[in-house]
């Protein structure tokens, strides 16, 4: 089996960060406010933590590289659907 370098790993990852954007983008208008909270409600990592300076446990890395990877397709389909990605949406916040 052929190794994947990082590099090859990031450009795929990009890459389909940025057509599952283009897809979420051109659903129906009706369904996208759904689907703006959805992606922020995920964006955000729920540790449920009160002290920010605790010790992180095992496992919060790959739980911030989600929340990570929803808010930057969030971000994406926002564009494509021609949304500013800093405004607030309905049922946010």
């Amino acid at each position: 089996m052929t190794e994947i370098t990082m590099e090859t790993l990031e450009g795929r990852l990009i890459a389909q960060r940025k057509l599952i954007a283009l897809l979420l983008a051109r659903l129906p208008e009706a369904e996208r406010p759904a689907l703006w909270v959805y992606l922020a409600e995920r964006s955000t990592m729920q540790d449920a933590q009160e002290d920010p300076g605790a010790v992180p446990t095992a496992g919060v890395g790959l739980q911030v590289a989600i929340a990570e990877e929803f808010r930057l397709i969030a971000e994406e389909a926002q564009r494509h659907a021609g949304r500013d990605p800093q405004q607030p949406r309905v049922g946010e916040g």
